[in-house]
């Protein structure tokens, strides 16, 4: 996927279809309906020197409206440092269909997980983005820190 996306601002995409949470972790999976993390939240990614390299989970839950269900949808999620580099990318395409018994319409949540393995050349800002088309649908930030010996 080396197609340019142009930057949006709101966590809904046009077609109605929302990112309810982005969250950071150190590990993540998804196992029928239920997400499971470990050391999920945080912020601050402490190193002892630079560059670091430290395996960061991406989790995310989307927001499917009745009528953008059996529909495919592309997405991807790009690790950025400050400057705008390019850190990991990772990006595909979902369908979520409509079970049996689903009241009509009625929105279901799609959990989706990523594991990006990120080398940090130096401390400072990153982002985590998720699109959705072309639309930046969330953001997730976090800081590298340099843990000074005690």
């Amino acid at each position: 996927m080396n197609e340019e996306l142009s930057a949006g601002s709101s966590d809904q995409v046009n077609s109605g279809i929302t990112v309810d949470f982005l969250i950071l972790a150190d590990a993540a999976q998804v196992q029928g309906d239920k997400l499971y993390l470990l050391g999920g939240g945080w912020s601050i990614i402490w190193a002892k020197s630079f560059p670091a390299r430290h395996q960061v989970a991406v989790a995310a839950g989307i927001l499917v409206p009745w009528l953008e269900t059996n529909i495919r949808h592309r997405f991807r999620i790009v690790a950025l440092a400050e400057g705008g580099v390019v850190l990991g990318e990772v990006g595909g395409e979902f369908e979520h269909g409509r079970p049996a018994g689903l009241p009509p319409g009625a929105t279901q949540r799609v959990m989706w997980t990523a594991t990006m393995n990120l080398t940090f050349e130096r401390a400072g800002d990153v982002s985590v983005e998720f699109w959705l088309g072309d639309v930046l649908a969330k953001t997730s930030p976090f800081r590298t820190v340099e843990r000074k010996a005690r």
